[in-house]
Order: C-alpha cells, then structure tokens, then sequence
C-alpha cells in the first residue's frame, strides 16, 4: 500500500512538469481510482498549480492552509500556524505583488506538504488505532441554572442536571462504553451484555448491562449517591475495591470524606456500611412522594427540586444550582435547621419565603448572590 502511494506522487511530479509518458498518464489514473484520496489532494494540488495572480495566491494560501487546518484536526502536527494565520476571508490590507517564480515556489511546498501529509494521515490513523487512550473526547457540559438530555450513539438515554459535565470517547460504542461524570445525570441505558455500560466519578464506578439509574457526584457535597429504578447495577469503591450489588428501588450512600467506622452490614438497606476502609456508606430504600407517589431521587427531570429532612446548608447547595445563584448562611446554627419541601415553578424569592414559614432568618439579594442571617 505504501508503495503505490509513493508511486503515485512520483507520477503525480511527472505529470505536473510535463514530463510524463502516456503510459505513465494511464497508470496514474489507474492508481487514483483506486485511491480516491490522493485523488482529491492531487484535485487541489493541480487546482493551486494551475492559480496565478495576487487573488489566486491569497486563494491558494487558504486551500492549503485548510488542509493544515484537516490535519491538526486528526491530530497529526503537520506544519501547525497560529489562530491570526488562519484562513484569511475578504482581506482589503494592500499586499506586495509576488513574481511568478516565487508563486511556483509556494506551489512546490504545497507539492510536499500535500505528500507528507498524505504520508502522515495514514500513519497517524495507525497509531490511532494502537492507542485509543489519545482518542478526542466529547463533553457535555450544564451551567447552574440549566439542565439538558441527549442520546449516546447506542441509544442511551442521558439527562444531565444543573452544574454537570459528562465526557465519553468519540468511537464510544464500537468497543467499550464508557463514560465520566461529575455532577448528576439519569441514565435509561440500552442493553448489550457483551459492551457494560461503565460510569466513572471521583469515588465510585458504576457497571451495568442495562438498567434505568440516578447518579450524583457534585464534588462540593459530603454524599455520593446511585440511585437504582430497575434492572441492577454493581458498584466499584475506587477506594478498597469494595463491590455492591444494588437491586431495584435501593440506593447507595456513599461518603465523599473519611469517616470513622461505623456498624457492617451488607443486606439490610438502612444500615451504615464500613468495611475497614476509608469508604463509610450505607444502603437505603428510594423515597416515594406521597402526593404523585413519584420517586424524589429522580424528581428533577420533571422539573421538581426536593428534599426531605435535610439541612439548610444542603438545601442552600441543591438551591445554588437549580437557581443559579451564590448563596451564604452566615449563622452556623441556621444551617444545621431541616427542611422538608417540594418547588417546581417557584421563583428563589418564593423558595426563600417559603422556608422562612417555618424558620426565622432574613436575607439580601445582590446581583445574583444571597446572604441569609438571623
């Protein structure tokens, strides 16, 4: 193969300076139709070499800057220039005419940076191949504020809520599915026994076939929490390598920080878990809303924010993020006063006054920050 892409450029060198016989004419066109992609660079290479004049240069300038532009993008360094020499659009700065023998000059380098570029694109794919761990990755990114859904290229259902970022390879599905997650996400994973679906956070990782399941890691809360709707998954302490099981309609607590031990109990949901590492977690039931007799775990994809007897300063940090908002409790003693409630359309003014129905603070509003007091 190496062979008949170099044989192809020397033909191609013959051709351009007109020194190529017709049987050399007939066996380049032989070889190209075999290898359309030298055929396309040898398309723009003739286009560049038959361009004369100040306009044409400026033109020819860009093609090939646009093939540089191509190969940085597979990730081959291949003549790299800075974002101001990038394509140059409707340029009125007066230029300095360039006699022809300097146009053939540059035409003459785009002939070699066209041949090493074909040279290094088919390297660069065989190195690609033999390390996927330089691969490029897609990332998907929420602000506070915000929450979005997509679909994975093998029909996993993803919704992502406020302040989460959630990144994956580009050939994910093709050999692994793998993906990392910081913040919280839902998944309704398609099932495939021989590809698990994997999720890494900061402190667990998670291995499914195919199950519907909440994740929250916010890295500025005490808990790390997976949330099982059906199916099963197994979990992966990345401290210890403790695995667990989780079945349908349980959830797993897991502590962001050292604790110290506490009561072992692997099966009954309820009890805290220690296993004499740093991992401290603990096994309980989802919790059902009893007005819609929905799941509070997953309630916010349907736009709900709930919390169940839980303290200021963890409502304060949940509020942060579905508000958008900066929020500090000044009274250490405020923020350890629980909380029980559901908002959905609420404004953070009416959030607010509602906690203030059962606990006496005031606040002040500045730009987008809050300061809660006595």
């Amino acid at each position: 193969m190496e062979q008949s892409i170099e044989r192809i450029w020397i033909l191609i060198a013959r051709k351009f300076s007109g020194d190529a016989s017709v049987e050399e004419l007939a066996e380049l066109e032989l070889l190209l139709l075999q290898s359309p992609r030298e055929n396309y660079s040898m398309e723009i290479l003739y286009d560049l070499w038959n361009s004369k004049g100040e306009q044409d240069h400026q033109y020819s300038e860009n093609r090939y800057k646009e093939l540089v532009l191509r190969m940085q993008h597979i990730g081959i360094d291949g003549g790299r220039f800075t974002d101001n020499e990038k394509l140059i659009i409707n340029d009125t700065e007066p230029r300095r005419k360039r006699s022809k023998k300097s146009f053939l000059w540059f035409s003459l380098f785009v002939v070699v940076g066209l041949a090493g570029f074909v040279f290094l694109q088919n390297k660069g794919t065989s190195e690609r191949m033999k390390q996927p761990e330089l691969l490029a990755k897609n990332e998907i990114k929420t602000t506070n504020g915000s929450k979005t859904n997509l679909v994975l290229p093998d029909g996993t259902k993803v919704w992502l809520n406020a302040g989460s970022k959630m990144t994956y390879d580009k050939d994910y599905g093709i050999n692994i599915r793998e993906v990392n997650l910081t913040g919280e996400a839902y998944f309704d994973v398609i099932k495939n026994t021989k590809k698990p679906f994997i999720i890494h956070t900061g402190k667990i990782n998670i291995k499914v076939l195919g199950t519907a399941f909440n994740v929250r890691c916010y890295p500025d809360e005490k808990n790390t929490e997976t949330s099982l709707v059906r199916g099963s998954l197994e979990v992966t302490m990345k401290e210890g390598m403790e695995k667990i099981i989780l079945k349908p309609n349980e959830k797993l607590i897991v502590k962001n920080t050292e604790s110290q031990p506490k009561k072992t109990n692997h099966s009954q949901p309820g009890k805290i878990i220690n296993t004499g590492s740093a991992n401290v977690f603990e096994i309980s039931r989802l919790s059902v809303l009893p007005r819609d007799s929905s799941i509070m775990e997953t309630s916010w994809i349907n736009n709900k924010l709930v919390f169940r007897s839980e303290t200021f300063e963890q409502v304060a940090l949940k509020m942060e993020k579905w508000y958008a908002v900066s929020i500090l409790i000044k009274d250490e003693k405020i923020k350890e006063k629980k909380f029980t409630g559901v908002f959905e359309n609420e404004t953070i003014d009416q959030a607010l006054n509602a906690l203030q129905l059962t606990t006496s603070f005031t606040y002040r509003k500045s730009r987008d920050s809050i300061f809660i007091k006595k």
